[in-house]
């Protein structure tokens, strides 16, 4: 029998550089005890929109989207094509399966033109942008009402100005919730008793209130509840002990007090909260921050960041006092956020990630192309250095809003994480606007480590019938850990290998075949196996002839 082993002085040395690397990248479907699992980097069968998705809630079992859209259609079929059907600006769908459902509200609306946002519009004219646009959509907390906010003047034809409310049990829109912004609300937190409100608008009715409103949920009556931000409003969620409401966004003050981007108001009398976080930064206005998004999983509040030339990552905060835990700062815009058994997802065109307070100082440098998806774990010890975990599904970026392509909204189940944007692929095939992952549990991890560049490997006759073969790694989207086998071309494994790597960090590894007989031929390619032996394989080497 011809003896298989690796080459002490080769993959044995390539494979000590490459664990010493391999904390830069944690966690996976197949995690190591104590890390946190993601979900699989697979895309579920999920239908498509002909436009951008906006804002996304699950409640009740259904995945509710909006945006500005005309048509929603299955996987796989391109635009126009088979089972097409028309959803304008709200769709929903089967947060299990990805199947449409029958709810088929139309929301439609004026031009806008708050020169804030006018890139997140269509343009339709000289200094006019069409926005008919969903921003948001919140739950009640029981399920029963389902809030929806943007720029739209109707919904089914009947006036509703920027903000609308629907019965989950029936989908019917609610007579009675009918309050009258006068310009986009962009955000929305809603408790038992109230719906909260931010965004651009400056007045309600005839009442003044300055980007900041609240309701009362069984009638929409405008309530006495009337903080200020001087700017624009883009994120809210209440706190968990429901005193306070967190607000993001790119203001600069709030009741008059300066605290750019993130501050709280306290819900009893509409006072500026403690908030001891600045790190949302504000140096001039072509140096600054801004919060996109905010979401609480009970113990803490994390926020979303976009920035001009600064911050553009997420930090994690005390929600009764806004003390910092902990913060990373990838750069390239965070859009979207969704917490989900301890993990931190993530939408964004994230192109560099080894910022001085990532885990060891390390994570990947400038990249091409961005990373449109990124996890981390949540519950990172307050003052510990945060990590990126091991997911990396990705998206190709559409062309409606070119400085922020990608990524826009995050909701998930438990189960089922869903996110919409403004993208055409995702991991390279079409699938627009929409999609959704799971956990392994549900849907096994069928996708192997990545064929791109997995090229053919280089053999090399020793002499003493030893061939030694030497390739290039190759990653796995959601697995570190990547197995090797090295298959000569009579259907033989000669040797095998294990390496944890990471994308940014492909190192070349080798191995010596031996015991061959003078003279044979051989070709060699590389088999590489994720932890649930999927499997892809290189090209072959060139002939090589044992010596």
């Amino acid at each position: 029998m011809r003896r298989k082993h690796l080459a002490a002085g080769a993959l044995g040395a390539g494979l000590a550089v490459l664990l010493s690397l391999s904390p830069t990248a944690v966690a996976d479907t197949a995690p190591a005890p104590g890390e946190p699992a993601t979900v699989t980097a697979d895309p579920q069968p999920t239908w498509q929109t002909d436009g951008v998705v906006l804002a996304m809630e699950i409640v009740n079992g259904v995945a509710y989207v909006g945006g500005n859209f005309d048509h929603v259609r299955p996987p796989g079929v391109p635009r126009g094509g088979a089972g097409e059907v028309a959803r304008t600006g709200l769709a929903a769908f089967d947060a299990a399966t990805g199947e449409l459902l029958p709810w088929a509200p139309v929301v439609t609306g004026p031009v806008f033109t708050d020169t804030d946002d006018q890139i997140e519009c269509d343009n339709v004219g000289p200094d006019q942008w069409r926005c008919d646009t969903v921003w948001e959509i919140k739950a009640a907390p029981d399920g029963s009402k389902l809030y929806v906010a943007g720029d739209f003047a109707k919904v089914n034809g009947e006036r509703r100005y920027r903000i609308a409310a629907f019965d989950t049990a029936t989908g019917a829109l609610d007579d009675a919730f009918a309050p009258s912004p006068n310009s986009r609300v962009r955000a929305l937190a809603v408790s038992d008793t109230t719906v909260f409100a931010g965004g651009h608008f400056t007045a309600v009715g005839d009442a003044t209130r300055t980007r900041l409103a609240a309701f009362n949920r069984a009638d929409g009556a405008l309530l006495p509840w009337a903080p200020t931000a001087d700017k624009r409003v883009m994120a809210m969620v209440l706190a968990p002990s429901g005193t306070r409401v967190i607000v993001g966004g790119d203001f600069n003050r709030i009741n008059g007090v300066w605290q750019h981007g993130l501050s709280a108001v306290n819900v009893s009398n509409g006072s500026k909260g403690t908030f001891l976080s600045n790190d949302i930064p504000y140096n001039n206005s072509n140096n600054r921050s801004w919060v996109t998004d905010l979401v609480t999983d009970g113990t803490r509040v994390y926020a979303s960041a976009d920035g001009v030339g600064t911050f553009d990552g997420r930090l994690a905060v005390n929600p009764e006092n806004g003390a910092r835990i902990w913060i990373n700062n990838c750069l390239g815009a965070t859009q979207a956020i969704s917490v989900m058994d301890g993990v931190l997802y993530s939408g964004s065109h994230a192109h560099r990630c080894d910022m001085q307070n990532y885990y060891e100082g390390k994570g990947f440098p400038e990249v091409r192309p961005h990373r449109r998806f990124l996890a981390e774990p949540a519950g990172t010890p307050a003052g510990a250095r945060q990590q990126i975990l091991h997911w990396f599904p990705n998206a190709q970026p559409g062309t409606v809003y070119p400085f922020v392509q990608g990524p826009w909204t995050m909701a998930n189940d438990g189960v089922n994480l869903w996110t919409g944007g403004d993208f055409t692929q995702v991991n390279d095939k079409p699938q627009e606007g929409l999609t959704r992952f799971t956990t392994h549990a549900v849907s096994p991890d069928v996708n192997g480590p990545v064929q791109t560049d997995f090229k053919a490997p280089t053999a090399v006759a020793n002499g003493g019938g030893a061939v030694t073969v030497t390739w290039k790694a190759t990653w796995d989207l959601d697995n570190r850990k990547v197995r090797y086998e090295v298959v000569r071309s009579d259907g033989a494994v000669a040797c095998t290998a294990e390496a944890n790597t990471v994308f940014w960090n492909l190192p070349t590894l080798s191995c010596t075949d031996t015991g061959l007989t003078a003279g044979s031929v051989y070709k060699y390619r590389i088999r590489a196996i994720d932890p649930y032996n999927n499997r892809i394989s290189s090209p072959s080497s060139p002939d090589i002839t044992v010596s």
